[in-house]
């Protein structure tokens, strides 16, 4: 039997860097941990635009979001899969940081680091696999398909 939850099924990320490599993470005020910028896919809403509008909304950026770096499935036992798309949003200049304006309602900080200085207790279980696939994407030229069981 599976569980509902009133978390969309369909989530969008960006992974968007600063000029030295670092990547930014957002901590939202609702979850014990940090994640990648975004949120839930609409009602017939792309992921793609739905990232744009959620990095618009929580970080009041409106990003021109690349291309797809990683579709992930992500099975927990009892509960509907849920799909993540996470896009390329480019790297932001020091003076495009200091127009980043956090939606306080939904966001507490934010901060650039680099991967290997995000520990695992940051981070849901299946996020790292999804940020280092997606680190590696960026770094290459193809999408990569993860399916996550947790």
């Amino acid at each position: 039997m599976s569980q509902s939850t009133d978390r969309p099924s369909v989530s969008a990320g960006a992974v968007i860097c600063d000029e030295q490599g670092r990547v930014l993470i957002v901590d939202p005020v609702y979850k014990p941990y940090w994640n990648l910028p975004g949120g839930g896919v609409e009602a017939g809403e792309n992921a793609k635009d739905a990232c744009r509008r959620e990095v618009l909304e929580e970080l009041g950026l409106d990003l021109e979001i690349g291309r797809l770096l990683v579709h992930a499935t992500v099975s927990v036992p009892g509960r509907e899969p849920r799909e993540y798309f996470v896009f390329d949003g480019g790297v932001l200049s020091a003076a495009r940081q200091q127009a980043i304006r956090l939606q306080e309602s939904e966001l507490g900080a934010f901060r650039f680091s680099r991967p290997e200085d995000i520990t695992d207790e940051e981070i849901p279980p299946s996020a790292r696999r999804m940020w280092d696939a997606a680190l590696a994407a960026r770094a290459g030229t193809e999408t990569i398909e993860l399916a996550v069981t947790l």
